[in-house]
């Protein structure tokens, strides 16, 4: 049973995430077959001035719709790790 901490920018209605969480969830799923109802996730909101997230040279520009997902769970082999960072 994976627990979840997700942290966003806050600002985004309902909608946006519940649409977020479920697929953060249905990764989870896939990737490493935990059952449909285990489902831990914890939703933490910030100010835009209280997350800093800046560009380390990878190539893509960063917005306000970042997501930060930390995941706690027991290992996990590598193949059900790639299919979940995929």
């Amino acid at each position: 049973m994976p627990l979840l901490k997700i942290d966003v920018i806050e600002g985004r209605s309902d909608q946006e995430i519940e649409t977020l969480l479920d697929a953060i969830h249905d990764a989870m799923v896939n990737a490493f077959q935990v059952p449909e109802r285990d489902r831990y996730q914890v939703l933490n909101e910030h100010k835009r001035n209280r997350l800093i997230i800046q560009d380390t040279g990878l190539g893509f520009t960063r917005s306000e719709k970042v997501v930060v997902i930390t995941a706690i769970s027991r290992p996990r082999p590598a193949e059900m790790k790639k299919r979940f960072y995929a």
